[in-house]
């Protein structure tokens, strides 16, 4: 035994969890990138000519007279592909994803508190990847495999959302909860951003045939990420082998669950009864509804009202979500430190970052509806409120964190399963709107809406939240300790382990 530990400490050094931290990023990364590279292969798999024919009109001219230039080129035109899928066909193949998706968020996360995080979000990410592979095979032997193929990937990526927030409750320790959170979930921006642009030009290169290659590489991407996972990461930071004993005490005395205490069942009716945990969902699910109309529905406004030529769209389309990763850090670093320094309490942070993200999003949205056809002033309003919703990451998007790390998966999974139902919802809602009906009065409509549904989940936020951890969260203490171990069995975020326990 002495000479494992001595073993042991041979490879011992310091900042684990940034590892663990660095390698949750790029997981997201990956997440984000195979879930969207189908969005971006699509416009190349279909041919358009045979589906649309030469004279389809999908733009307005209202605001032609001040539209940008039109510096398209004959290497923008989309060459035409190899199906001729009729565009409510292509709907349902870009909706079967979801489909799947939202089906095992909760089991996932339940699945993820009980045996680890580890191998349900690792190898959740590595079926999605070795799915991807299937892809162009099922694509080119009928529309129906792919749309199974795409559905059973949603299925294998629905439970990593859910199992990598059980990680980061059990990683994290909480004068540095935000800014590490923020590191790790900035893999969606980051991915999403990265990932449109690479199946682009992997669509439009020789390799593998053309678009292939966006499920191929991305694919392979996928496969590789796993091994670094599966060496690098573990379930909790009591059992790495590399972690210091200094760091593994900081990690634990600056939480809010005990490590080694089993879970007992999961109270059902405490959570369904619990008005923070309600503010949450309603809360994620109104800024979700506008996550999915910026990322899906934005680049059609910019192309068909203000008629952005491609290059600028894919630009203006997704710096912003750079932006907001910027913005993001920033806020939960100062979050932390303002929290760490005893400034404000928890409380007040996450309600106030909370409150900018959704009323700083809900002011740009109207500031939109009254711009019209002014491309510089569009431009700013989008930019400004896709950064300032980074102001979320130092608020609601730690609040299943303070109010029950224990059961923080099985929370994630309920709300992503709600929220994430907006993934076709929204699109539906802008189609239903938009539908040979492209005008500015009714996107006023759809950003109006999404105002409003900010304005009232930031409310409701402010009002019912809390980052008090939530008694029905706390195990029931199963050994003997006096009333001193008490304050540490309900997490005190500034406590310390008496090593004497």
């Amino acid at each position: 035994m002495e000479g494992k530990t001595e073993q042991k400490k041979m490879f011992e050094f310091p900042g684990v969890r940034y590892i663990f931290a660095a390698n949750g990023f790029l997981g997201l990364c990956v997440t984000l990138a195979l879930r969207v590279n189908i969005n971006v292969a699509i416009v190349a798999m279909v041919n358009g000519t045979a589906v649309y024919g030469h004279h389809n009109k999908t733009t307005s001219e209202e605001c032609a007279a001040g539209s940008v230039p039109n510096n398209s080129s004959a290497q923008d035109t989309p060459q035409d592909g190899e199906f001729a899928w009729s565009p409510q066909l292509q709907g349902v193949v870009l909706g079967s994803f979801y489909y799947g998706y939202v089906i095992t968020q909760i089991p996932g996360g339940r699945l993820a508190e009980l045996v680890g995080g580890k191998w349900v979000f690792g190898l959740g990410n590595l079926a999605t990847a070795l799915l991807s592979l299937l892809v162009p095979t099922a694509a080119r032997t009928h529309v129906g495999w792919l749309i199974a193929v795409l559905a059973v990937e949603g299925l294998a990526q629905g439970v990593t959302v859910p199992a990598l927030n059980v990680l980061l409750g059990r990683w994290l320790p909480d004068s540095e909860k935000a800014v590490l959170n923020t590191a790790v979930v900035i893999g969606v921006n980051v991915g999403t951003v990265s990932a449109m642009p690479l199946a682009g030009f992997l669509c439009r290169s020789q390799l593998f045939g053309g678009w292939p290659a966006a499920f191929y590489v991305i694919g392979m991407f996928g496969c590789a990420w796993f091994v670094l996972w599966i060496f690098l990461v573990t379930d909790t930071p009591a059992t790495h082998p590399f972690i210091t004993k200094k760091e593994l005490e900081y990690i634990t005395a600056d939480q809010r669950r005990d490590q080694d205490k089993k879970l007992p069942p999961i109270p059902w009716l405490k959570i369904a009864k619990s008005v923070p945990f309600w503010s949450v969902i309603i809360t994620r699910v109104c800024q979700d509804w506008s996550f999915y109309i910026m990322v899906n529905d934005l680049p059609t406004f910019f192309a068909t009202i203000l008629h952005f030529e491609i290059q600028k769209n894919s630009f203006l389309s997704s710096v912003p979500h750079l932006m907001q990763t910027v913005v993001g850090l920033s806020v939960a670093f100062f979050a932390d430190l303002v929290i760490r320094k005893k400034m404000a309490p928890t409380n007040f942070v996450r309600k106030f970052c909370n409150s900018v993200s959704g009323f700083g999003s809900a002011l740009g949205l109207l500031g939109v509806c009254f711009a019209g056809c002014d491309v510089t002033l569009n431009v700013i309003l989008f930019m400004y409120l896709i950064s300032v919703a980074g102001f979320c990451f130092g608020g609601h998007a730690l609040s299943l964190l303070d109010i029950s790390p224990e059961y923080s998966g099985t929370l994630m999974g309920i709300c992503n399963t709600l929220s994430n139902i907006n993934g076709f919802l929204a699109p539906l809602f802008v189609g239903a709107l938009t539908d040979k009906q492209q005008t500015l009065h009714q996107w006023r409509i759809v950003f109006g809406t999404t105002a409003a549904l900010l304005t009232l989940a930031t409310v409701i936020f402010a009002v019912f939240s809390t980052a008090e951890k939530q008694e029905w969260a706390t195990p029931p203490t199963v050994t003997e300790c006096d009333s001193g171990d008490k304050s540490r069995l309900i997490g005190d975020s500034y406590g310390s382990i008496n090593k004497e326990l």
